[in-house]
């Protein structure tokens, strides 16, 4: 009996997850885009669940787990922006159909108290390739990273 990953592929030997045979719907190395979230010693504690576990889930709900639009989710430790507490930001990938220039990166700040819709908006923004007017509130400057 072979081993299993989270993902339900047989894994190869001496590996902890490497599929033995590569799904295309989800190439390891691809996401249209990439959510880190800050799960560090001071921003850890103001979560009141596990952000991290509950985005994925919407995601998958989403169906944006898997194939081109796929949205991955990282968690990162501290990540030096404590004065934002419950920080966390994104990244495009150059490559994916809703790449902007303009909108590649962003950053946020209180996501431990976004509701699942906000994380929606969030998720459908990076995949469209705009910024969600939603959310505004909670965007870190972009001066802050220029």
């Amino acid at each position: 009996m072979s081993k299993k990953n989270p993902m339900g592929s047989d894994v190869v030997d001496g590996f902890a997850c490497k599929p033995e045979i590569v799904d295309p719907d989800k190439p390891i190395m691809f996401a249209a885009a990439q959510i880190f979230v800050c799960d560090g010693e001071r921003c850890g504690p103001c979560h009141s669940g596990d952000v991290a576990a509950d985005l994925r889930k919407i995601i998958r709900d989403m169906g944006h787990h898997k194939g081109l639009n796929r949205v991955k989710v990282t968690r990162t430790g501290c990540n030096g922006a404590c004065r934002y507490k419950g920080f966390a930001f994104a990244y495009q990938n150059g490559n994916s159909e809703g790449y902007s220039r303009e909108t590649c990166f962003s950053a946020w700040k209180h996501v431990d108290q976004w509701t699942a819709d906000q994380w929606r908006a969030l998720v459908v923004s990076l995949v469209q390739g705009h910024k969600p007017e939603s959310l505004r509130e909670f965007a870190v400057e972009d001066e802050i990273y220029d």
